[in-house]
């Protein structure tokens, strides 16, 4: 594996594969940027083992194994792990630079209690790679308040959409440091879906249900690949700018049975992903679309999922090592929460998520292709300079 885009992909796809299994056949949106750039965050802090899952878990270890001479350092694997950073530091740099006419932000920042003793090397280790500060606040003797102010960050850096992200008794005396990642992105679309053409049409949920949904309609000019041995269509709508575009990944065919995403769920990979979404040798054809409107939330739980991906001594107070964080022996992570919204319409798109990691202490052709988006579909937006996957997720039911 050659690049962070590539390790963020492959984590991306085993977070979605994982999290289907409690979500069959249910809408799913989530940002995988906003969960692995916090992570990382995380894993500066932390040593050993807990430090290798992490890594594993976000595929950090094969972007290091192709590593350029020099960035691994001499001082072991706490070290090694520079070259991912060094590659997430890039990438937020590019990110926040970005010359689109769409509009995104990327913010990150601790809340850490007042009198707690944060190893210094990890406050600047994280302001150097990933521009976060340190906010003071009092979780021992104020933790409601402190919950508050933590949600209203959230919600101001997210556009308002995304709110309450910690829950009430989720943040208490125990707590010593809330990690939190906050993305939102709004972009409308290169050639804009007319309200006039929308209308009400039926969504296939299988060959046996439908229900009828608000489907935008237009023809125009398009990049599109059909995938015979996938049986599958992908169609690329880019966003003003072209530096942003949303993917739509189409089944052919629905079983009786399915939502008709089975067989494609099962079959994508990192490697089968990057090429069915690399349009770079796909001319524009004239397509009529067919795309419902939809709006999807997301709220999870993330150690269920991250447990299961291999990540399992960060939740265990006897197992979990954070000593690059502070030097108390008893921190280790009781709640991680991710929480997302996306919302498709005419204009464009407007997506935003959120990501927050709790540690506490242990003591306390010239005839028109049709593209019909009206079944079960999996859908992302990547940022085609760096290939990188901000938003994926499955719309099963508009």
């Amino acid at each position: 594996m050659c690049s962070l885009s590539a390790a963020n992909a492959s984590f991306c796809l085993d977070f979605f594969k994982e999290l289907s299994k409690v979500k069959r056949n249910e809408n799913i949106v989530f940002s995988p940027l906003s969960i692995s750039v916090s992570l990382s965050m995380v894993q500066l802090g932390a040593r050993g083992n807990t430090a290798e899952e992490m890594k594993k878990v976000l595929h950090i270890h094969e972007v290091l194994s192709t590593a350029s001479p020099g960035t691994k350092g001499t001082t072991g694997k706490c070290e090694e792990a520079g070259g991912a950073h060094s590659q997430f530091q890039e990438l937020l740099s590019a990110l926040s630079k970005s010359g689109s006419s769409c509009s995104l932000s990327i913010a990150n920042r601790l809340f850490g209690e007042v009198t707690f003793q944060f190893l210094q090397q990890y406050l600047d280790s994280t302001r150097a790679l990933y521009q976060v500060e340190l906010k003071a606040v009092n979780f021992f003797n104020a933790p409601e308040k402190s919950r508050r102010k933590i949600n209203s960050w959230v919600k101001k850096q997210t556009g308002g959409k995304i709110k309450d992200m910690f829950p009430p008794g989720s943040i208490n005396c125990t707590t010593t440091l809330a990690l939190v990642n906050a993305i939102h992105f709004k972009g409308q679309w290169a050639t804009k879906f007319k309200e006039k053409n929308t209308r009400k049409m039926p969504f296939r949920l299988n060959k046996r249900e439908h229900r009828n949904v608000l489907m935008m309609h237009q023809t125009g000019e398009y990049k599109l690949a059909r995938r015979q041995e996938e049986q599958m269509t992908v169609l690329e709508l880019p966003y003003t700018g072209k530096e942003f575009s949303m993917f739509i990944l189409l089944p052919e065919n629905i079983c009786d049975e399915s939502t008709g995403l089975e067989q494609l769920e099962t079959a994508v990979t990192y490697e089968k992903l990057a090429e069915w979404t690399n349009m770079e040798n796909t001319y524009l054809q004239e397509i009529t679309i067919y795309l419902p409107q939809f709006r999807l939330e997301g709220s999870y739980e993330l150690r269920p999922v991250l447990e299961a991906l291999g990540m399992r001594d960060a939740f265990n107070v006897e197992h979990a090592d954070f000593s690059g964080l502070s030097r108390n022996p008893e921190l280790f992570l009781s709640e991680a929460i991710h929480k997302s919204f996306l919302e498709v319409n005419e204009e464009g798109t407007e997506a935003a998520a959120a990501t927050g990691w709790l540690v506490v202490a242990g003591s306390c052709s010239s005839i028109p292709y049709e593209f019909r988006a009206d079944h079960p579909f999996l859908f992302l937006i990547k940022h085609n300079p760096s290939k990188n996957i901000l938003f994926f997720g499955r719309c099963c039911s508009p």
